[in-house]
């Protein structure tokens, strides 16, 4: 069939009255049956006809202005017509505005929007056709990233393609002008014009084909006109610099540009013709591009001409080109901006799955009509040789039955397709795996739908685009798992109605400057997994988020009005590895606070922004085991927004800090890559030198309301306070810094004595740094030997200092593997330490008077809450084993109780921070017909409250844990009786401890 345009000289794309819809015999078909609009996307196998062939017909210019996702199967602009594409997506669009499979220009396309445009992947700018581009940024895709280009492509404020996803186009002319950019992978044949007045680049990808050996020559043989100061040379994806980059001049008033690399080889361009006007220099700057991961070629030591060009005959054209393409249909006030989106279908694919589970595979579908009869697909004059739901994209796809203990059908997609299917309806026993994969050179989608439901199970594991439509329903039964995806998939609502679960593993949904709005249901993270989402999440409908604690992941919140809540959303196994996002805000966050929330056992996470403003996470639930402590502030470029991470285990210097190098000491924040340190062999007993390799640097802000080690406050190592000159000054470190003692490296706040030894609480907020060395070292600051950096897994969170990138061993480190001496934490070698620094303390200047000890209980107030806050005391405690009477239907209990640590009660020097409440060793339900013992605590490690048992007969609470009973007391009411060893002590408030002083054991 064929759309063909029927309106006047210049109308608006989505006004039906402008179309008429025929079939293949010519004849005009009934509309009226179209639910929505009858236009082009409603009936989208079908080819859409602008203007007339014949340069003698009137012109006829078409105007799309409003955003629809719904991709067609071909377009075709004759001599007379103009499409001009006007379309802008809200930040709640992440689809196309405007999709078509492919096209053939003989007359004129206009884009002039900055959201995503889809040109398909048949592409045919004719002798006759110009494709105009302006102010769009790399948002213009031709699927198989290849124009085919016989006629002038036009930049205006524009980029086509873009790192390391560059394009082939294939002769013609092309044009560009007011900052503009095209990124080619060769450009073979094509005549590049650039405006000599205003800053253009050409960039070159290098895919590999660069680097051949000494002396081997890459032409680019493109003629280039208008080169001029303001005309640029890029190459894209460099692993290496270019050495040099000289002009010489060709004999027939040309020049060559010639681009050395380190390797020998070089990137020649052949054919350069200079503005008039322009004498170039004999050679340029190279300039580093991190943007685009390679080098900028660039004219800086000329002066701009007199006049700048404006009297330029190519930039007169140029402009004159701008003009018209920025009038043409007029003001777009007049045409509607309103998205639209169809997914009305006349016809039905089905899975039989006969042959295989193979997709691709035409033996595996029945297409159905509307009403039920099974269609002819054979005839190859009507379809293709192998018809598959692209073929017939009008139509729903459905997958597997409606029963879930059908037979599962498994359906495999491996071969990419940019062709849109109308839907996709995934029912209870289907799965549908889609692992197609983008070859060299491909930019589109590899599978796409307009929308889908999803009552079974969707599987996406390609690093490739997916489109999943702006339809989208996971069911309650409906399961999506992301795997191996970067920010790919699309919504293009940029929603996703889900009652089911999503699962993202190593992977990210949205991007930051599109994110989700994830509506309800639940949603698991691993492996490094990020999901950026909309202020809120979700509406209405708690949406759940589980993050793996033995994982980093990130929950990212786009928030561009400082709003002060993130929404209907609770997370779940929050750990030491979990990291919270804020992009966006119009002011930056000066304090990231957790609050344990009434419940005892969710926290809320106050963000507070230096406008005064407050974001917040409202039920965070930690992993067991994890007590969330003081927060890093770090920022984050790349996503415009910042980071909040917790910092508890971060060994760092503060600002001050002398370090030790072959020129003296050098403060740490004056310290750069390349310096070299002074470090101790203490295997061998001399001093060596050492190559700074790494220097970074972070923010923290303390946290109040926990023990001083977890709040994030520095340790204040007093003058003196190792032995004498030992440090020479006050040394200011992070708690988790290891200072060098007897061959062995000891955290300092395992002595940490309240003396000469403490906690500086008067400071809040501050600066630190990490210095690092090829290999991990024993180096010198303020006179101690201390640690040089050893990334453990948290070198993401610091900025690098200085614009030098480091050499340096990839991937996390271990101290049993990597560490240069070993890392001792056992009381018997720390505690002797302690107590020689604590027996030093009368002759160190400055030292603190010791606070008098807190008052320890033995009693752990042990009791339980039920589910509807009831409090339940004991009814007997023999010294051993307490005795609670339980009601009828009691399902589940918190076992309650003090709580302390052994850091803080016995002393410093024990390296055991868990908060502990009491050791249980057995738990047995009696009613009046049986005695049951009770289990789950030891049998189900998700349970909240519990530490891990390892290997222990008794598993530690900590003070407030889940205690499972429905299967035990089976709605009878009964005594339950808990065995439990107590903890060597309990401060009255454990929040208030202070861990300053060490106690006698």
């Amino acid at each position: 069939m064929t759309w063909s345009w029927a309106g006047g000289a210049t109308g608006d794309w989505t006004d039906p009255a402008n179309w008429v819809l025929t079939d293949s015999t010519g004849n005009v078909v009934d509309t009226s049956t179209i639910s929505g609009s009858a236009i082009p996307q409603s009936q989208q196998n079908a080819d859409v006809s602008i203007g007339a062939s014949g340069s003698t017909a009137s012109s006829v210019t078409v105007v799309a202005n409003a955003p629809i996702y719904n991709q067609f199967r071909s377009l075709s602009v004759w001599e007379n017509g103009t499409l001009k594409i006007t379309a802008q997506g809200s930040k709640g669009t992440h689809g196309y505005v405007f999709a078509v499979a492919g096209f053939e220009n003989d007359g004129n396309i206009i884009v002039d929007t900055p959201s995503l445009v889809e040109f398909g992947g048949v592409t045919a700018n004719r002798g006759d056709g110009t494709i105009t581009i302006m102010n769009n940024h790399g948002n213009v895709v031709f699927d198989d990233g290849s124009l085919n280009n016989g006629g002038t492509l036009n930049l205006i404020n524009a980029s086509l393609g873009s790192a390391g996803k560059p394009m082939w186009v294939n002769g013609g002319t092309v044009n560009l002008q007011q900052n503009s950019s095209v990124f080619l992978n060769s450009g073979a044949g094509t005549t590049i014009n650039v405006d000599p007045a205003t800053v253009n680049t050409i960039y070159v990808q290098d895919n590999g084909f660069l680097h051949t050996g000494t002396g081997s020559t890459n032409d680019q043989t493109s003629t280039i006109n208008g080169v001029s100061e303001n005309t640029r040379f890029g190459v894209a994806g460099l692993t290496t610099a270019p050495i040099s980059a000289t002009y010489t001049a060709n004999t027939d008033g040309s020049y060559t540009l010639k681009i050395a690399m380190a390797d020998g080889s070089d990137l020649t361009y052949t054919n350069l013709h200079m503005a008039a006007g322009y004498t170039p220099p004999a050679s340029l700057n190279i300039v580093q591009d991190s943007a685009t991961s390679g080098w900028d070629i660039e004219d800086t030591s000329s002066t701009p001409a007199t006049g700048g060009y404006t009297d330029n005959t190519l930039h007169q054209q140029m402009v004159t080109t701008a003009t018209t393409a920025t009038d043409a249909g007029g003001d777009t006030s007049q045409y509607s901006s309103s998205a639209e989106d169809f997914h009305q279908h006349d016809m039905s694919w089905h899975w039989t799955g006969a042959k295989s589970s193979d997709w691709n595979d035409s033996a595996n579908w029945t297409l159905l009509d509307s009403t039920g009869h099974v269609v002819d697909t054979s005839n190859t004059d009507v379809w293709t040789s192998n018809p598959i739901p692209q073929s017939e994209q009008n139509a729903d796809v459905n997958i597997g039955g409606m029963n879930s203990t059908d037979d599962p059908q498994i359906v495999v997609d491996n071969v990419v397709d940019y062709n849109q299917i109308r839907s996709l309806s995934v029912w209870q026993s289907g799965v549908l795996k889609i692992t197609a994969q983008a070859g060299l050179g491909y930019v589109g989608n590899v599978f796409a739908t307009a929308g889908f439901e999803n009552n079974g199970t969707i599987i996406i594991d390609t690093p490739s685009n997916v489109e999943l439509g702006g339809v989208t329903m996971n069911r309650e039964s409906g399961v999506i798992t992301i795997l191996n995806n970067q920010g790919n998939v699309t919504l293009d609502g940029g929603a996703l109605n889900n009652a089911g679960t999503l699962n993202l593993i190593n992977a990210s949904l949205g991007t930051v400057d599109k994110p989700v709005w994830v509506q309800g249901g639940t949603v698991n993270m691993a492996k490094n997994s990020t999901l950026f989402a909309q202020p809120g999440i979700s509406y209405d409908t708690l949406t759940t988020i589980n993050v793996d604690p033995t994982t980093v992941n990130t929950v990212y919140i786009d928030n561009p009005g400082d709003k002060t809540q993130t929404g209907n959303v609770a997370l779940n196994g929050v750990s030491e590895n979990t990291r919270f996002g804020i992009a966006d805000l119009t002011s930056k966050p000066v304090s990231a606070t957790y609050t344990l929330n009434a419940d005892k056992t969710s926290y809320t996470l106050t963000i507070g922004l230096a406008n005064g403003n407050t974001v917040t996470y409202g039920t965070i639930t930690p992993t067991d085991g994890y007590v969330p402590s003081s927060t890093q502030i770090v920022e984050d470029s790349a996503n415009n927004g910042w980071l909040i991470e917790s910092d508890s285990s971060e060994a760092c210097f503060l600002a001050g800090s002398m370090i030790r190098t072959v020129s003296g000491d050098v403060r740490v924040e004056e310290i750069r890559l390349g310096d070299t340190l002074v470090t101790f062999d203490w295997k061998n007993g001399c001093d060596v030198t050492r190559t700074v390799v790494w220097v970074a640097k972070a923010h923290t802000t303390v946290r109040s309301g926990v023990p001083a080690d977890e709040a994030g406050y520095p340790v204040r190592v007093l003058k003196d306070a190792i032995a004498e000159g030992v440090p020479y000054k006050d040394m200011l470190i992070t708690a988790e810094h290891c200072l060098f003692f007897e061959d062995k490296f000891v955290p300092v706040r395992m002595l940490v004595n309240g003396r000469s030894v403490f906690y500086d609480t008067s400071i809040t907020s501050y600066d630190y740094y990490h210095v690092e060395t090829q290999d991990h070292s024993v180096i010198i600051a303020d006179g101690m030997l201390t640690e040089s950096y050893l990334d453990t897994g948290n070198r993401a969170s610091f900025r690098q200092e200085g614009k030098v990138a480091a050499l340096r061993a990839a991937g996390k480190r271990t101290w049993e593997q990597d560490a240069a001496a070993p890392l001792c934490v056992s009381r018997s070698f720390v505690e002797p330490l302690f107590r020689a620094l604590e027996g030093r303390t009368s002759t160190v200047a400055g030292s603190k008077t010791p606070l008098a000890p807190a008052t320890l209980h033995r009693d752990a107030d042990l009791h339980l809450m039920m589910g509807n806050g009831a409090v339940i005391r004991p009814v007997r405690y023999d010294g051993q084993t307490y005795s609670f009477m339980l009601p009828a239907g009691t399902e589940t209990v918190r076992i309650l109780s003090r709580a302390s640590r052994p850091s803080d009660v016995v002393g410093p020097f024990v390296d055991d921070r868990r908060s502990l409440g009491v050791a249980v060793r057995a738990i047995q339900f009696i009613s009046n017909t049986q005695r049951t013992e009770v289990t789950t605590y030891r049998d189900d490690a998700t349970l909240n409250g519990w530490y891990p048992a390892q290997g222990q007969i008794s598993v530690w609470t900590n003070g407030n844990a889940v205690l499972p009973l429905s299967e035990q007391t089976d709605g009878k009411m009964g005594m339950l009786m808990i065995t439990a060893d107590l903890a060597e002590g309990y401060f009255a408030e454990p929040e208030q401890a202070a861990p300053a002083l060490a106690r006698s054991a």
